[in-house]
């Protein structure tokens, strides 16, 4: 055996690559989740269409994976909708029909986001990113490649997880907001006290 100090490892893995993947891993440690079975849930909904699409053809007819595939992502839409991101990260919306005709869209979160574990939004957003992403590239191709109906099915899939994404984003908007106005109310409400009892000296 050779001295400990002639060893030499052949692939050495630089400090910095081991530091960023060791962040990546508790970015996504299932074991801190405060919702594991929400956070698991919403991941095997986007993956389940992702492999009926992509790979269910090569054990069933095309039809058959497609009508499929439009199911899951009808559940995955309600899912993410009114389970996952209530759970995950403390946000709700739903559209209502004003009496003019207009589609009116309402957001419902929680005050402060910095309550949300980290773990639980971690994989809310990434899976709702990545799996708009790739029906974004798949709708492309499909289209580009002149395959309409397959290209109606994959926008289909796209447009429901664009609308939860764009919904979400417009509600963590919404809650920033919030929160920057009660810390305003807040300070406002602090100096007027301080006024009030003459605390405050110009």
């Amino acid at each position: 055996m050779l001295p400990l100090s002639n060893r030499r490892d052949n692939n050495p893995v630089p400090y910095q690559q081991m530091q960023e993947e060791g962040a990546i891993a508790k970015a996504f440690d299932i074991k801190q989740a405060s919702h594991p079975c929400t956070c698991l849930t919403t991941s095997l909904f986007k993956l389940s269409v992702v492999v009926c699409y992509f790979v269910l053809s090569l054990v069933l007819e095309r039809l058959y994976c497609l009508i499929i595939t439009v199911v899951i992502s009808a559940f995955d839409f309600w899912f993410v909708k009114n389970i996952a991101g209530r759970y995950l990260i403390g946000m709700r919306w739903w559209s209502e029909i004003q009496p003019d005709g207009r589609d009116f869209w309402v957001f419902e979160c929680r005050l402060n986001e910095d309550h949300v574990n980290p773990v639980d939004k971690n994989f809310f957003w990434w899976s709702q990113i990545i799996a708009t992403l790739i029906w974004l590239v798949t709708t492309v191709i499909r289209v580009i490649s002149f395959e309409f109906f397959e290209g109606g099915i994959t926008g289909f899939v796209f447009v429901l997880n664009a609308v939860n994404l764009i919904a979400y984003y417009n509600c963590s908007k919404e809650q920033k907001q919030r929160v920057n106005d009660y810390i305003r109310r807040r300070a406002a409400q602090h100096t007027l006290e301080a006024i009030s009892k003459g605390s405050l000296w110009f």
